[in-house]
């Protein structure tokens, strides 16, 4: 098993990334996965397999209509206990302007700040066989959906041997659902941030900042409990505004509503990757199991995909 993708994985050592690397302590012990499953529709499938890619989506583009807030209201929590520290009442201040001022405008982005951090997310699964999945994925049992298992080594392996996403920080992690696990992440970065800010009285604005986006960063694996039955894993790009001229080519949009949706385009997909594929609960099980074999099989692939073991319901 591959230790690099339990922690906040940086390709490159530029100074943002190795302050992520820093704060974020992931817990080795916490991670015991080796096989991520992406839920998608018949169209997502067929896209994935012929072109071999998986999209990131933009963080302010995802379905949760809190995916960007939940962590104001996590850090707010967590910032309260400083409340009774005097010598903690600056740092607490400068951090929380920060955070108030995204909070007023959420959905803002921000491609201008060259330090200003974008996040793009793969979001999986750790279950294979998922009834909210399917229920979300498959919408009916007139269509079918498809869960594929992707083998987390390999895609560890072809990270870094074929340097596919050089010069982008990565973090392959399970959403924390907790909220006590979660405020604990947040208490960590928020101390550590304050360690640094009361050492020196040069660069503290600049500590604030770095904690701030250590935090927003962090963010991206910490959801509402509500979400918990969806047993998310995240796969998460982190790329800085200056760099992304250089990924020109991974960056790609969709045209949603008049809106240009920013995604990234990363060729995650071959024959040692893809270690499985299960088909939704449906009413063509095996017509759908034969055309999805034959599928496979066309485009290279020497496997047999899987019917979900969950029970039809009308």
């Amino acid at each position: 098993m591959y230790a690099l993708y339990y922690s906040m994985i940086a390709s490159n050592s530029n100074e943002f990334f190795n302050v992520i690397e820093k704060y974020c302590h992931i817990r080795n012990e916490l991670c015991s996965f080796d096989t991520i499953w992406h839920y998608t529709s018949a169209e997502g499938f067929k896209s994935i397999i012929e072109e071999g890619k998986v999209h990131f989506t933009h963080n302010a583009f995802l379905n949760d209509s809190t995916e960007r807030t939940h962590v104001f209201d996590i850090v707010e929590n967590v910032l309260k206990s400083y409340t009774n520290d005097n010598s903690k009442n600056e740092f607490t201040k400068h951090l929380l302007e920060l955070f108030h001022k995204k909070k007023e405008d959420p959905d803002s982005v921000d491609f201008t700040d060259s330090e200003e951090v974008q996040i793009f997310i793969f979001s999986c699964s750790l279950d294979r066989d998922s009834l909210p999945l399917w229920n979300h994925y498959s919408k009916n049992p007139a269509k079918a959906g498809f869960s594929i298992g992707l083998d987390v080594n390999e895609i560890i392996k072809l990270q870094f041997g074929e340097k596919i996403l050089h010069g982008v920080g990565s973090n392959l992690y399970p959403v924390i659902y907790d909220d006590l696990k979660k405020e604990n992440l947040v208490k960590e970065i928020c101390d550590s941030a304050y360690e640094l800010w009361n050492s020196s009285n040069d660069g503290r604005d600049e500590v604030v900042k770095k904690a701030y986006t250590a935090i927003r960063a962090a963010g991206a694996f910490l959801k509402h409990k509500a979400f918990e039955s969806e047993h998310e894993a995240r796969y998460i790009l982190y790329v800085q505004n200056k760099n992304i001229d250089g990924m020109k080519d991974m960056i790609k949009f969709r045209n949603v509503h008049g809106i240009f949706t920013p995604y990234v385009i990363v060729p995650f997909i071959n024959n040692k990757t893809l270690r499985d594929v299960i088909i939704s609960p449906t009413l063509k099980s095996k017509q759908a199991k034969s055309y999805a074999d034959l599928f496979l099989k066309i485009n290279g692939y020497d496997m047999m995909s899987k019917t979900s073991q969950v029970p039809l319901r009308f």
